[in-house]
């Protein structure tokens, strides 16, 4: 399992006995990372930063071994010992295949309550209540290696008298490793200026080691207004790298809509996900919950919308993904999109 991959330094002298590099494998993508040190010829060694610690290591140290790996018999030296204690303690807290769960998780939420944002116009009034409406999105997102794009359909049917509502929703990525469906049921409180959304998601994706799937269930509620917000607070159960998931999670979305010439909008929008309480059985067992720990991720958007006609909008955006957890550059991870879509 990944969580138990150890990290493979290699640290040498090159041509000059001056210039050094070590490589090892991250745990989180499975990818080699290299980095490069120079020493001064007044310095006595070099810093290194991994998941946001750092330490100094002199060039004796760095070549000590520290101890002799049981299962490889392979010489384990300074710097190797020391990363993977760091590494350890971030596990005990973050572990790589929950951070990608919970970042999935979160868009996915995220794009739900941009559903209710997509449906206000003007002043705040839903145009959910049309008997039905359709919308479709195209998301390119930024990978390690590639871009990836997603595709979204939604389709609205809503009752007569515009106080209920039934949305699907179903989404999928052009390399097929990541799919979701999502099914609520809306209620509209005009005298309040309010919907609630009661809905159910199932989210499947695959990583180097297989696929994972997640099941949620949440409430979601949103204020109509100018500057319309949202809360969506979700429970959800999965399988995560073969190991039993749960976690707790809400989300708070606010969209602050600006009108241009012809009628058209440009609108900031930003989603803030955070995840109350988790349990996650691949942890040791003392540290399998998690309350009030978790990193929050941040979701900002600018978008615009051009109407075409009165029932057919055109809609472009960025947007970003920040999460507050490090990663082993002592970097926070951060995300872009481009979207594109339309509604009628």
């Amino acid at each position: 399992m990944w969580q138990k991959l150890i990290l493979i330094f290699l640290l040498w002298s090159s041509v000059s006995a001056q210039s050094f590099f070590y490589s090892y494998i991250d745990p989180c993508q499975q990818t080699v990372v290299r980095s490069n040190y120079s020493i001064a010829g007044n310095d006595k060694g070099f810093t290194v930063t991994y998941y946001n610690r750092t330490k100094f290591f002199t060039l004796e140290e760095a070549l000590t071994i520290i101890k002799i790996d049981p299962t490889t018999n392979a010489p384990i030296y300074a710097i190797e010992d020391w990363a993977q204690k760091v590494y350890q303690d971030f596990e005990d807290l973050f572990p790589c295949a929950v951070k990608v769960a919970e970042e999935l998780l979160s868009s996915v939420l995220a794009e739900n309550v941009s559903e209710q944002f997509s449906k206000d116009e003007g002043g705040g009034e839903d145009i959910s209540s049309t008997p039905q409406q359709v919308n479709y999105a195209i998301r390119s997102t930024q990978g390690e290696e590639k871009w990836i794009t997603s595709f979204n359909s939604v389709y609205t049917a809503t009752s007569f008298d515009g106080r209920k509502r039934h949305d699907g929703n179903f989404n999928f990525t052009n390399d097929f490793r990541k799919g979701s469906l999502t099914y609520g049921q809306g209620f509209k409180f005009k005298a309040k200026k309010q919907n609630v959304v009661l809905n159910g998601s199932a989210l499947t994706y695959q990583t180097f080691e297989g696929w994972d799937w997640l099941l949620s269930t949440s409430y979601a509620k949103s204020l109509q207004k100018k500057n319309a917000e949202a809360f969506v607070f979700s429970g959800t159960y999965g399988r995560v790298s073969g190991n039993n998931f749960g976690n707790l999670t809400m989300v708070y979305g606010q969209r602050f809509p600006f009108k241009i010439m012809g009628g058209n909008t440009i609108t900031f929008s930003n989603y803030i996900a955070y995840t109350l309480m988790r349990y996650y059985e691949g942890n040791n067992p003392g540290d399998r919950y998690l309350l009030l720990r978790s990193p929050v991720i941040f979701m900002p958007t600018i978008s615009m919308d051009w109407k075409l006609g009165t029932a057919f909008s055109f809609n472009l955006g960025v947007s970003m993904g920040y999460n507050t957890v490090v990663n082993d550059y002592g970097e926070r991870g951060k995300s872009f999109s481009i979207l594109f879509g339309t509604y009628f």
